[in-house]
């Protein structure tokens, strides 16, 4: 079976042709769904009783390489349907840090060679931008803002770059802040540059997310940057999610793992946006 675009629902509906033990991970999923993305792969087994190797050939059952990548899609599925999460969910961070790890580490090393020259820079949340944050031990010092702890921790661990937080609520979950004190501190301040990451990428649409918060956000730290770099691997580039962030006339450059000519790459630039693919030499287009 190939992954489909509401993983939830082809679960359920799969769930009375699988063994007993299979359907006692389908059922878990239908009555707690946050648990089963939160918890971690041992406490799923101790919970349904089962092995990792059985929840693996469960997700496998549906066309995906393992959990990680499983939970992930579910997560998008489940913020179709408000109705059975009302506080929302978010894909686990771990998860989006294990699913494409090289791909997103190549493309990090990639687009660091962009922010040369620059002298402040905003970074987004998220597993691509963690990875461009690795990176940064080579560059001339910078200022960087972000809401991401991970991003903060990460860039701090150079040692040469000036940190800085904007402040807001934090979000467990993610490990990033939120609130309308992300929106003051950015009101007053102009970036060189604001890197972020992409829940999908369509070349008619834009740059688009599942949760309206952040899409939010990321509209305000665009608005503070003068340029936008987009980090996204190739899995990225999807049917639109619910909450535009922008379109494609905001995005400077967009930094991937599709091949140079690829049928969207070109599309994307002929929307005048330049595309970086980490399978060319050097950075230029």
């Amino acid at each position: 079976m190939q992954p489909t675009e509401d993983l939830y629902q082809t679960v359920q509906a799969a769930a009375p042709e699988l063994t007993p033990k299979l359907r006692g991970i389908c059922q878990l999923i239908e009555t707690d769904p946050v648990g089963f993305i939160r918890s971690t792969a041992r406490e799923l087994c101790n919970q349904l009783g089962t092995s990792e190797p059985t929840l693996i050939r469960f997700c496998q059952r549906f066309g995906y390489a393992g959990l990680a990548d499983f939970r992930i899609d579910l997560a998008l599925s489940l913020a179709q349907k408000p109705a059975l999460t009302p506080f929302g969910v978010e894909s686990n961070p771990v998860d989006r840090r294990a699913v494409n790890f090289s791909a997103k580490d190549t493309i990090g090393r990639k687009a660091v060679h962009l922010l040369e020259g620059d002298t402040s820079v905003l970074f987004d949340n998220g597993s691509s931008a963690e990875r461009l944050a690795a990176h940064l031990g080579n560059l001339a010092p910078l200022v960087i803002m972000t809401r991401s702890l991970d991003v903060a921790q990460t860039v701090l661990s150079h040692k040469q770059h000036q940190v800085m937080l904007t402040g807001g609520n934090i979000r467990r979950e993610t490990m990033s802040v939120t609130g309308r004190l992300v929106d003051t501190a950015l009101s007053e301040m102009r970036f060189d540059t604001f890197v972020m990451g992409a829940d999908s990428v369509d070349p008619e649409t834009g740059i688009s997310t599942f949760l309206e918060d952040e899409a939010h956000q990321n509209r305000a730290m665009i608005e503070a940057s003068g340029r936008v770099i987009v980090l996204a691997d190739k899995t990225k580039f999807s049917k639109p999610r619910l909450h535009r962030i922008c379109a494609m006339d905001r995005i400077s450059a967009i930094v991937t793992d599709l091949e140079p000519n690829h049928e969207i790459a070109n599309r994307i630039r002929e929307r005048g946006v330049r595309v970086i693919s980490t399978q060319e030499d050097g950075v230029n287009d």
